[in-house]
C-alpha cells in the first residue's frame, strides 16, 4: 500500500510538472510590442481563460525608453492611450525656423515605466506569468510551438516573437544602416524652451561623418529631452554624442543640469525581416518588421499589428501587410543615407521647407496619394534620388545578373547542328582557363578557412596531410574501378552543387537539394551523350544503356522546373533556361560555365559574407593552395603527349580526386554557417 501511494504521488508530481511547462501563449520577449499586444488583448476580451508566459530578463520597472506618436484626438490610438500620454505638441520646429502648426494632428509622448506598469496591471489580473530569462530558441514539433529558456523548454499553442531580428544575416551589399540615439534630459538655468513645439530635427551639428541631427522634446519652458540622432553604419558613442549635445545646448539654451540620460539603437534596413512560416508563431515588434526602414519609428505600427491580430473577438496569426509603394521610397532614402550621408540634410531640410509639416506626416503614416508623392518628389533633388533608383535597380536585379549572362552566353554560342566533338575555340578556352584561375580554384582553395580539420584556419602541414591523404583513396579506386569512382564522383559532387545552390537560395530540404544536384549532372550529360562516350571511353568506363535513358532528361528539367515553381525561385528557373540552351555547345564548355561562374561563384560569395573580407584578400590567402593544385595536375594528371580526349579524361579525375575533400570541408563550412 505505501508503494502504491509513493507511485501515486510521483505520476501527480510529474504531471504537474508538465503542466507548470505548456501554456497558451508564450510571449518571448516583453517590450513595448508586447505591452500593446497584451492591452489590445484585454480590451477584446482575449486574455479570459487563457494561461500566458512572458519570458524576459528585465523586469520592466525602470523609465529606459521614450514612445512618441502622432494623431488626432478621433483616433483609436490616441484613445486606447491617452490615460499614460504625459506630453504633447501642436506645432514641429526644424532648425532654428518658426515652428508651425501641425492641425488636427499632436504629437503624444508617453514613457515606457508608464507603458510597462499598465502591462503590470492586466499580468495581476489574469493568469499571466514572467520569468526572468533569456529565450535561447524558439521552434516548432508537429502542431506544438516550444520557446527555450536559460533553464527550461516550454510549450504553447500560440507564440509571440518579440527577440531582436538578425539583420546580420542580411545579403552582402543590403542597405541597412542604423538610428543611433544619445541624450540628456536636461534642466534648464533659464526657461528659453517653447513648450508648445516639438523639436523633430536641427540639423546645426557635425554631418562629416553620417547625416545627424537634434531632436528635443520640452516638457516645459526649462525641461527637456534633449537627443543627438545618427542615421548611419557608424553607431554613436556616448563620449562624441555627450560633447555634440554639451556644445549644442550651450550655444543654444545656455547653462544647464542633466537629469537622465537616454541612449538606444533601431535597425533601419532596406530588408524587412523575413515571417515565421510555423503556425501560430507571429513575428511582432522590430522582428516582424514594425519600424519604419527610414525614420525608425513603431509604435503606432505596433499597435496597428496588434489590432490585426485581435480582429473580430480571437487571436489570428496575422503578418504586418507592408505598402510596397512606401517601402520603395524608404529603399531609396536608405540607399542615399548609406551611400551619400551628406545628402540626409539637405534632403530633410528642403522637404520641410517646400511641404507642410502636417504633409510630412501623412506622408510617413503612409496616407498620401501617388500624385501627391510625385509632387512632393519632384520639389526635392530629383538628381540623388535618379542615382538612387539606378542603384534601387542594380541591388534588385543583381542576383540575376550573372545566371542571365550565362543564359546569353550559352545562346549566342548554340549552334543546333553542332558536332558532338571534344573541340574548342579559342575564346572558349580563354574563358574557361581564365574562369579557373580566377574562382574556379581558388574558391576550393580556402578549405583551410571552413573550420574542416582545424578550427585554427590556418595552412599547416597536418592540414595538408590529412587533405592528401583523403584524396589517395579517391585516385586508387580510379585505378581499381573506374566505373565505381565515377558514380562515386557523380554522388558526392551531386550533394555538394546541391547544398551550394540551396545554401544560396534559402531552401532547406536536403533531399531536394541532391535530387538537384543529380538533375543536373545527368541533364548536361544525356544532352551531350556523344563527347561522354568519348570521354568514357578515355577512362575505360563502359555504360551500354545511354541511349535506352536519353528519354528521360526533358523529364528531369521539368521536375526541376516545378521545384523551382514551388520555391519561386527566378535564379533557379535561369539555371534551368542555361541548361537547356547548354546542349547546343559542347559539354565542356557548358560544364565549365556553370561550375566556374555559377557554382564556383557562390561558394566564394559564401566565404567572403562568413569571413567579412575582401576578394583581394581572400584570393591572397588561397595562392598557396593555387599554386600547389596546379602543380600536382600538371605533375601527375598532364601528359602532352596524350590526346586531347585522354588530357580531359585525366583531368576529370584529378577533379575528382581534389573535390572529395572540397566537398567535406563545405559540408563542414555550412553546417557550422546555421
Amino acid at each position: 500500500m505505501c508503494v502504491f501511494f509513493i507511485v501515486v504521488y510521483l505520476v501527480n508530481s510529474i504531471l504537474i510538472a508538465i503542466n507548470s511547462l505548456q501554456y497558451d501563449i508564450i510571449f518571448s520577449g516583453w517590450g513595448a510590442s508586447a505591452c500593446i499586444l497584451l492591452i489590445e488583448m484585454q480590451k477584446t476580451g482575449n486574455l479570459k481563460g487563457k494561461k500566458i508566459l512572458l519570458i524576459d530578463p528585465d523586469d520592466k520597472k525602470e523609465n529606459d525608453k521614450t514612445f512618441c506618436f502622432w494623431a488626432e484626438q478621433e483616433d483609436d490610438i490616441y484613445k486606447d492611450y491617452s490615460s499614460i500620454v504625459s506630453n504633447q505638441w501642436s506645432e514641429i520646429q526644424i532648425n532654428d525656423n518658426p515652428a508651425e502648426k501641425i492641425y488636427p494632428l499632436k504629437y503624444y509622448h508617453l514613457n515606457s515605466i508608464d507603458l510597462y506598469n499598465t502591462c503590470r496591471n492586466i499580468i495581476s489580473k489574469y493568469d499571466i506569468k514572467h520569468i526572468q530569462e533569456n529565450v535561447t530558441g524558439v521552434y516548432q514539433q508537429d502542431d506544438k510551438l516550444f520557446v527555450e529558456s536559460t533553464t527550461n523548454i516550454f510549450n504553447s499553442s500560440f507564440v509571440f516573437d518579440a527577440r531582436p531580428p538578425d539583420f546580420g544575416s542580411n545579403k552582402i551589399n543590403d542597405f541597412h544602416i542604423s538610428q543611433s540615439f544619445f541624450g540628456f534630459k536636461v534642466s534648464l538655468k533659464e526657461g528659453v524652451f517653447n513648450s508648445d513645439a516639438y523639436h523633430m530635427m536641427d540639423f546645426r551639428i557635425n554631418q562629416s561623418v553620417a547625416t545627424q541631427f537634434i531632436y528635443i522634446l520640452p516638457y516645459s519652458s526649462s525641461n527637456a529631452l534633449v537627443e543627438i540622432t545618427r542615421f548611419g553604419k557608424t553607431l554613436l558613442n556616448e563620449e562624441e554624442a555627450s560633447q555634440e549635445l554639451n556644445h549644442f545646448i550651450l550655444n543654444n539654451y545656455g547653462p544647464y543640469e542633466v537629469m537622465e540620460k537616454e541612449k538606444g539603437v533601431i535597425p533601419m534596413s532596406s530588408i524587412l525581416p523575413k515571417s515565421k512560416k510555423g503556425k501560430n508563431w507571429v513575428n511582432i515588434g522590430t522582428r516582424a518588421g514594425n519600424v519604419k526602414p527610414s525614420t525608425g519609428y513603431a509604435f503606432k505600427n505596433m499597435y496597428k499589428h496588434a489590432k490585426s491580430i485581435c480582429a473580430n473577438g480571437e487571436i489570428k496569426p496575422k503578418n504586418v501587410s507592408v505598402n510596397k509603394r512606401f517601402l520603395f521610397y524608404d529603399q531609396l532614402l536608405l540607399i542615399i543615407l548609406t551611400l551619400w550621408p551628406q545628402k540626409g540634410k539637405p534632403i530633410f531640410e528642403k522637404l520641410f521647407s517646400s511641404k507642410s509639416s502636417y504633409f510630412v506626416l501623412r506622408f510617413l503614416d503612409e496616407k498620401t496619394s501617388l500624385y501627391e508623392d510625385l509632387s512632393m518628389f519632384g520639389k526635392l533633388q530629383i538628381g540623388v534620388f535618379l542615382k538612387s533608383l539606378m542603384y534601387w535597380i542594380y541591388w534588385r536585379i543583381k542576383s540575376y545578373l550573372v545566371p542571365f549572362l550565362l543564359v546569353l552566353v550559352v545562346f549566342l554560342s548554340a549552334e543546333p547542328n553542332y558536332n558532338n566533338q571534344l573541340s574548342f575555340t579559342n575564346f572558349q578556352l580563354f574563358v574557361l582557363g581564365g574562369g579557373l584561375l580566377i574562382v574556379g580554384i581558388p574558391h576550393g582553395a580556402l578549405d583551410h578557412l571552413t573550420g574542416f580539420i582545424s578550427k585554427k584556419n590556418t595552412i599547416s602541414l597536418k592540414f595538408i596531410l590529412i587533405y592528401l591523404s583523403l584524396m589517395v583513396p579517391v585516385f586508387l579506386i580510379w585505378i581499381w574501378k573506374p566505373s565505381f569512382a565515377l558514380l562515386l564522383f557523380l554522388i558526392y559532387s551531386s550533394w555538394h552543387f546541391g547544398q551550394t545552390d540551396f545554401q544560396h537560395w534559402g531552401i532547406k530540404s536536403k533531399g531536394f537539394g541532391f535530387l538537384w544536384g543529380i538533375v543536373l549532372f545527368v541533364y548536361l550529360f544525356l544532352t551531350h551523350l556523344e563527347e561522354l562516350k568519348i570521354i568514357l571511353e578515355a577512362l575505360k568506363i563502359e555504360i551500354n544503356f545511354l541511349e535506352e535513358i536519353y528519354f528521360l532528361h526533358n523529364y528531369f528539367l521539368f521536375a526541376a522546373l516545378l521545384l523551382a515553381i514551388y520555391y519561386k525561385k527566378a535564379e533557379w528557373l535561369l539555371i534551368l533556361m542555361f541548361l537547356f540552351f547548354a546542349q547546343f555547345v559542347n559539354l565542356i564548355y557548358a560544364f565549365g560555365l556553370y561550375f566556374i561562374f555559377h557554382h564556383s561563384r557562390l561558394g566564394w560569395v559564401h566565404l567572403k559574407k562568413k569571413l567579412a573580407v575582401s576578394s583581394l584578400k581572400m584570393y591572397f590567402q588561397a595562392l598557396p593552395f593555387n599554386i600547389g593544385a596546379i602543380v600536382l595536375f600538371c605533375l601527375f594528371f598532364l601528359n602532352f603527349k596524350l590526346s586531347t580526349e585522354e588530357n580531359i579524361a585525366y583531368f576529370f579525375i584529378f577533379l575528382s580526386c581534389i573535390s572529395f575533400p572540397h566537398v567535406l570541408s563545405m559540408s563542414v563550412f555550412y553546417k557550422n554557417k546555421k
